[in-house]
């Protein structure tokens, strides 16, 4: 049981992802007026959703206890980076989201990519495709409403969403391995 320890250690820091990203879209979606641009978060919201019971129920199979809750402080800041979107218009608010949309792109894909057991395997490529289509949806409303990795603001917000996932992944990264320990000493082996 103990070599189960850094995937429940994983699958619960991507559960807190979730519980970030949710927080974010309720926000998000509250900000937006066109239903052009409402409609499709609403269903990226319902992919949160079944990202959080799937993993739940994974954690769960695994005979231990699902953290449904925010990273402490990156889930914070990440809502704080959406609110800032309602300082401007409509472009404001995705050029915010992207930003932490990126990172749940970019960890679901890392994640995926590690050598996992096949069920934990397929359930994270599964998530990680659902996180590209949603950047991949931002990327091209950006580039639409002009400001598109192309211009000096998504060059900018580009910017800025590296620097924020990185900081995000390397504060969130001490709080999975804690978890692990705590796992790792708890756990049978």
């Amino acid at each position: 049981m103990n070599g189960d320890a850094a995937v429940l250690a994983r699958l619960n820091d991507l559960l807190q992802l979730e519980c970030d990203a949710l927080a974010s879209y309720h926000l998000a979606i509250t900000l937006l007026r066109s239903p052009e641009h409402r409609a499709p978060m609403q269903d990226f919201l319902a992919d949160h959703e079944r990202h959080v019971r799937d993993l739940t129920a994974m954690i769960h199979g695994r005979g231990s206890l699902a953290l449904r809750l925010p990273h402490i402080p990156t889930g914070m800041f990440k809502v704080a980076v959406q609110a800032a979107g309602a300082l401007g218009d409509e472009r404001a608010v995705l050029l915010a989201f992207r930003a932490n949309e990126q990172q749940a792109r970019d960890k679901y894909a890392r994640e995926a990519g590690m050598n996992q057991p096949p069920e934990v395997a397929a359930l994270l490529s599964r998530h990680a495709d659902d996180e590209a289509r949603h950047f991949d949806w931002v990327c091209a409303t950006l580039d639409r409403l002009g400001v598109g990795s192309g211009t000096a603001v998504g060059t900018v917000v580009g910017l800025f969403s590296s620097f924020h996932g990185a900081a995000a992944n390397a504060v969130e990264a001490v709080g999975r391995c804690g978890l692990e320990m705590a796992y790792r000493m708890t756990r049978p082996t």
